[in-house]
């Protein structure tokens, strides 16, 4: 299995959380075309703190939103491609 990011994304300024997150979307989406539950990825992403973990998987979400790497809602996620993206500078 081979997961392209495209260069863009480490020039957006993302929270480590938001990061993390991310790269667990893609990953669900390469293996199981589908996007994990928010379950699903505080417990790949924040393991053993699950507590806090979905307090930061919910924060990154909206960090992700924000930048538009993920449109939608809770229930109805997907990821978007890079041209939509919000990049600084307007190119993905």
């Amino acid at each position: 299995m081979k997961i392209e990011i495209p260069l863009a994304l480490d020039d957006l300024p993302l929270s480590p959380e938001a990061f993390r997150v991310y790269f667990a979307i893609a990953r669900s989406m390469a293996e199981f075309e589908e996007f994990p539950s928010i379950e699903g990825i505080t417990a790949r992403c924040f393991g053993k703190k699950y507590a806090l973990g979905k307090t930061h998987t919910n924060l990154a979400l909206t960090e992700l939103i924000k930048w538009n790497l993920v449109k939608g809602e809770p229930g109805s996620y997907a990821i978007t491609q890079p041209e939509e993206w919000k990049v600084p500078g307007g190119v993905a």
